[in-house]
């Protein structure tokens, strides 16, 4: 895979020009003019007026410090005076800059990368803590390679590189002299010394500061045999990535994830393709070819999608990256269950090269969208999804339990019905030191299997984390998926926990069978369901309720006594949602237990 050697490489780049990759004036017009972009392009404008009246802060010590203090990172990352603030002003400028050509957006732009020159580092307080804490390591290397210096080089060298001419030669200059020493000094520097632990990643890390680092690279050096070296230790990266997705291509990070990820390797594997005419095609692989069908499984009506791990429940399209996998890859296909992502926003991380390169891939007339309900058993990443009658949409897992960004959650599911969420998979908590620390990150309900729907044993017994912690004996077909869940547990008593999953698409119905054995009697049984919304129950049926729709579970009354609790945890970003625990009790556990439900 990607097996290019350096002499291809720089070869490839001595025969192509580096102009290659230069936006042209018609793309540039044709743009502006896109009628698909419309609402991207409206949401520039806002973009521009809001930065335009916020001031470009120096970023507090204060607030730069929290995280190593209490584990607090979003002060730091999503304060009007923080981080992102300074990327959100970049990203819109770069963009307007290029596309309208306006002396006050370019003035802003000049503003805007002056800042972020002057800041201390371009990297998150969170990812350089490493071993020894943040001060231990800060004075030795406060020029580390996370997603977000990447990324922040990126956007600069390209917004160098497009708009040279219209930019003050003096801030030029010091632009260049910080990607030299921040960005590509750096990374040549670290090769092979432990500094990137991202360099063998087989999540989005990889992707994202190998892909960003390449980008940078190709737009701001001119000597091609040291872009060569550092394109080829790239490519190795960039394989490690391929090699964190299943074989039938999916992403266990869930589709926001894969966007991000693959969304950067396909942006530099893109410019690389331009910039070597061609030569150099990292697309032309089987496994990129799997990788590129993924989202097109993954959606239900309304944008939903399967949200396990860290995972969103809402997720959007990119049109301009569909379509240019499109032109590669004659079966992908645009989901018309997903809305299409539009442009930059206000909050977020504000990922440059994701909005601009969607601007340069949208065409000018929207393909034909895939409208069917489908089946996609995933053997290979042990999920199943289906969506049938009544814009009913189903997923379920098997796994293990030291998955990317991992919950505890073999056995999980989730339920949608015409774009609304039933059963849930609580998705992403609010990243804090203590979310991801092993040590507490799965006290939290969004982690450990007390926040899934999944069995608990014995009062306290909930699954354990660790690649061992395993679905054992899974099957996944055109019908639904089982699994022994008894692994995940580690609990010397349980034998075996046998649970099945049947979808029945026509009648939007789906069964689920768990079957116990236990070498002693458990003291206690629980079969835990998650739901965001207040249940009510009846005899044998629990009800979910919209203002649209309504969703029961069935379960058998004389073996369970019913209760729901709620429950009020932060979501992903700080703010309190309540969620409920619906708990059914075994009245009688035995030593071999057979019980059944009905979802629909």
């Amino acid at each position: 895979m990607f097996d290019y050697s350096k002499e291809q490489i720089l070869s490839a780049l001595n025969s192509h020009s580096k102009e290659l990759i230069r936006p042209t004036e018609e793309k540039r017009l044709r743009i502006k003019d896109n009628p698909l972009l419309s609402k991207s392009l409206s949401a520039l404008d806002r973009c521009r007026d809001f930065y335009r009246d916020q001031p470009l802060y120096s970023i507090p010590f204060s607030i730069f410090k929290r995280y190593e203090a209490d584990g607090d990172r979003t002060e730091y990352e999503y304060s009007e005076k923080g981080y992102f603030r300074h990327r959100g002003h970049l990203e819109t400028w770069v963009i307007a800059a290029w596309l309208y050509q306006e002396k006050k957006d370019i003035t802003m732009l000049e503003d805007t990368i002056w800042a972020i020159c002057d800041e201390y580092t371009w990297a998150l307080p969170a990812h350089m803590s490493g071993k020894q804490g943040l001060y231990a390591c800060l004075q030795e290397d406060r020029y580390t390679i996370d997603l977000f210096a990447a990324e922040t080089g990126d956007t600069i060298s390209e917004a160098l590189f497009m708009l040279e001419d219209k930019l003050d030669p003096i801030l030029v200059k010091r632009a260049r002299r910080e990607l030299e020493k921040r960005i590509f000094s750096r990374y040549q520097t670290g090769l092979g010394t432990g500094d990137f632990w991202w360099e063998k990643s087989t999540n989005n890390w990889s992707a994202v500061c190998a892909g960003s680092v390449g980008m940078a690279a190709m737009c701001g050096i001119d000597d091609n045999e040291r872009l060569a070296d550092i394109i080829f230790n790239l490519l190795s990266s960039m394989r490690y990535f391929m090699s964190g997705f299943a074989a039938d291509g999916s992403c266990l990070e869930g589709t926001g994830y894969w966007s991000y990820g693959f969304g950067y390797f396909a942006s530099f594997a893109d410019m690389l393709y331009r910039r070597t005419g061609g030569e150099i095609d990292l697309f032309n692989d089987e496994s990129v070819h799997k990788v590129a069908l993924f989202p097109q499984k993954t959606f239900f009506y309304g944008s939903r999608t399967v949200s396990f791990s860290d995972a969103g429940s809402y997720g959007g399209i990119s049109l301009g990256m569909t379509y240019m996998l499109m032109q590669r890859y004659q079966d992908v296909k645009i989901p018309a269950t997903a809305n299409i992502s539009y442009g930059p926003g206000i909050d977020g991380c504000h990922r440059f090269a994701l909005t601009f390169h969607d601007y340069l891939w949208t065409p000018e007339k929207l393909p034909e969208e895939s409208t069917d309900f489908e089946i996609y058993p995933l053997p290979a990443a042990q999920w199943f999804i289906g969506s049938g009658k009544d814009r009913f949409g189903f997923a379920a897992k098997a796994g293990n339990n030291n998955e990317p960004h991992n919950h505890n959650d073999v056995g999980n599911f989730i339920t949608y019905k015409d774009g609304e969420e039933f059963f849930c998979d609580l998705g992403s908590g609010e990243y804090s030191k203590q979310y991801f620390d092993n040590r507490t990150r799965y006290t939290f309900p969004h982690c450990g299997s007390q926040g899934h729907s999944v069995p608990i044993i014995n009062g306290n017994g909930y699954q354990k984390a660790g690649h061992e912690f395993a679905a054992s004996d899974v099957t996944v077909n055109e019908n639904g998926i089982s699994m022994d869940m008894a692994p995940a547990y580690g609990i010397d008593t349980v034998k075996s926990l046998r649970r099945s999953f049947t979808f029945d698409k026509y009648n939007a119905v789906v069964k689920i069978k768990d079957e116990f054995d236990f070498s002693e009697k458990p003291s206690s049984l629980v079969e835990r369901f998650i739901t965001k919304l207040k249940p009510e129950i009846t005899d044998g049926e629990i009800i979910l309720k919209t203002q649209k729709n309504s969703m029961s579970l069935y379960y058998d009354k004389t073996l369970f006594d019913a209760a729901f609790e709620p429950c009020v945890q932060p979501d992903h970003g700080g703010n309190p949602f309540t969620f409920y625990y619906i708990d059914l009790t075994a009245k009688e556990p035995g030593y071999k237990c057979d019980y059944e439900f009905e979802i629909r």
